[in-house]
């Protein structure tokens, strides 16, 4: 492995992936030169360390041909061919290809395996290039994985993030719309973002609609367009729509549970057939469009009070997709104030850090506004605190520091009363070893046996890091 690679991939995992497969796999750079390879690919070609060699110059020298990743690199799209070796062995070699930030190509990954007269090479074909496909996304994941440690996304530890995110890799590389569902601030933008960028439409427009934000008379207009002179005031030129737009990308329409009734119909006919019309046009348009939609309200109670179309709602409630808000993750809590907090200090130039005390606060904080309002307050925080270290005195007047013990009763109708006590042991159980930093002091000042306090801390995943309590 070479430096780079490691510095841009799970190097051991992703080998690991790699060399249980039987067909070789490349990883090639823009320029030619071999990043990864797999055990097969070694022994297929029997020359020697293949990673730092440059396939331009293998194929020059008669190694094989064609160089199929000159060949995408070239025509920027999936190429599918045979090859033959130096040695004389066919191969049904397949490449595509991974963008950068500015749309240009980046890697290219290449699956071979080996022909014979027994093979029919059109369903062998299908196979390669699903194949292709997983590795393609297991990369994209890996890139996106180590883009987001300095992005503004934080995947979390929960259970139920990591339920998410693991939801979101199954269903990215999937045509069918997508619905996300969750209260106002629990990050269903880049939830949806992430997705599109973990499908193969990554390459293409991401475009997001608030459904909310514009008027019902402009809506229509803004989304499928409308030809010259289609109304009074329009631009003389007319206007494509956002639909056109997102084509052969995706379209993220948020607030769904706001989108006009009138208007429901024509959304229908686009997501059943894909085809639409222009305000002022017969003629019937056609896009290549994903569509993720999102929305903080019970769509089928709108469609009990027939606000909200129900052969829309099934339309859409095809892969609905949960977000808990951050009251029901709280131990995502101390990681997103970490992650905000160096994200802030890194954006104003500062070193603050957290004290004990506003960590506990914040921890049994509600959290209504959800991250949204953990992210405004972080940053906030980090611009108005004068000291290194900000404490509770730092946080605005106006917040309510009591709620430790209040917390729980406020939400007491939204889970089960076992449930509630465990969040009330855990939240103790942290707060009181971080005081103390010793487990039989954390015993002896809560009245229990040291080994009650181990067997607690076992329970809810508790780890010791330091001198404070973690949550895993």
């Amino acid at each position: 492995m070479t430096t780079k690679v490691l510095q841009q991939f799970d190097d051991q995992l992703l080998l690991k992936i790699l060399n249980t497969l039987k067909d070789p796999i490349w990883l090639i750079e823009k320029n030619g030169n071999v990043l990864l390879v797999n055990e097969a690919a070694e022994e297929n070609f029997s020359v020697g360390k293949l990673i730092g060699q440059n396939v331009f110059k293998m194929e020059k020298e008669g190694l094989f041909s064609p160089s199929i990743a000159r060949l995408v690199i070239e025509q920027k799209q999936f190429i599918s061919t045979t090859q033959i070796t130096h040695n004389n062995v066919q191969l049904l070699v397949s490449g595509d290809y991974i963008l950068d930030e500015n749309q240009e190509i980046q890697y290219v990954v290449t699956h071979a395996r080996q022909l014979s007269q027994t093979i029919n090479q059109s369903n062998e074909l299908e196979k390669v290039e699903f194949i292709l496909q997983l590795y393609k996304q297991q990369i994209r994941e890996l890139i996106l994985q180590k883009n987001e440690q300095d992005e503004d996304f934080y995947v979390g530890k929960s259970k139920a993030a990591q339920s998410i995110s693991v939801w979101s890799q199954k269903i990215a590389d999937v045509d069918t719309t997508v619905l996300l569902n969750g209260e106002t601030g629990v990050g269903k933008t880049a939830y949806a973002y992430r997705i599109h960028q973990l499908s193969s439409r990554n390459d293409k427009p991401f475009i997001h609609l608030d459904c909310a934000a514009i008027p019902e008379s402009l809506l229509e207009s803004e989304l499928f367009g409308y030809k010259k002179g289609a109304f009074t005031g329009a631009n003389a030129n007319g206007k494509l729509g956002l639909i056109a737009a997102a084509d052969q990308g995706t379209l993220f329409l948020d607030e769904i549970g706001e989108f006009p009734l009138p208007l429901q119909s024509k959304l229908l006919q686009f997501l059943q057939n894909k085809t639409y019309r222009m305000i002022g046009d017969n003629q019937v348009q056609q896009a290549d469009v994903r569509i993720i939609a999102a929305t903080n309200v019970n769509l089928k109670e709108r469609v009990d009070k027939g606000t909200f179309r129900k052969d829309l709602f099934y339309r859409l409630n095809i892969l609905p997709m949960k977000i808990p808000p951050l009251r029901e993750r709280r131990e995502d809590i101390i990681p997103l104030l970490n992650f905000y907090l160096k994200k802030f200090n890194q954006k104003y130039g500062h070193q603050h850090t957290l004290s004990k005390n506003i960590m506990d606060t914040l921890y049994n904080y509600s959290w209504e506004g959800n991250i949204r309002e953990l992210e405004n307050l972080m940053e906030r925080l980090v611009i108005t605190s004068a000291g290194p270290q900000i404490d509770n005195d730092d946080l605005p007047s106006d917040f309510p520091l009591q709620q430790s013990g209040q917390m729980f009763l406020q939400n007491v109708e939204e889970m089960s009363l076992p449930r509630y006590l465990e969040q009330i042991e855990k939240s103790i159980l942290i707060k009181t070893y971080n005081d103390t930093n010793s487990t039989w002091k954390t015993a002896t000042k809560l009245g229990v046996s040291q080994s009650y306090v181990i067997r607690r801390l076992k329970k809810y995943n508790l780890r010791i890091s330091g001198k404070e309590l973690i949550d895993e």
